[in-house]
């Protein structure tokens, strides 16, 4: 049964708050890549997509013919590395889709912005503290 519009925001918000409070994301890798799919609006856009559960995103894995392995990445490589990396390169995220290939395409940039605000100011403050740590490394 496909999703109404109801049903995907609502995996989509689910997505932001349980990222943010799990610090954790997880993908589908494949030696070729990472699991995605062509944009609904753009046939030129890739969506790179992600998932807030572990079981979620082996679900997820009956939807491709290649067979992908789940991995986890924490939330600061994500936000500080993944989405800025993907928005320099005009790939948009989608997060929580489903095995049908149904969810939500976004900016990264947008994603980020949200995920920071369904983020704690302690979670902000280790991030920005862990940012600068790396950035004065370099």
């Amino acid at each position: 049964m496909p999703l109404d519009s109801e049903s995907v925001d609502a995996n989509f918000q689910n997505f932001v708050s349980a990222v943010a409070e799990r610090e954790a994301v997880y993908y589908l890798s494949h030696p070729d890549g990472v699991a995605n799919s062509v944009s609904n609006d753009d046939e030129n856009v890739v969506v790179l997509m992600f998932w807030s559960d572990k079981a979620y995103a082996s679900e997820s894995n009956r939807g491709f013919d290649d067979e992908y392995e789940v991995a986890e990445m924490d939330l600061f490589e994500f936000m500080y590395q993944w989405l800025p990396g993907m928005s320099g390169d005009g790939v948009l995220a989608g997060p929580e889709w489903t095995a049908d290939l149904i969810g939500i395409e976004i900016n990264p940039f947008e994603l980020r912005e949200l995920i920071d605000g369904a983020m704690s100011a302690d979670q902000r403050n280790a991030c920005e503290t862990r940012f600068n740590e790396l950035a004065e490394g370099s």
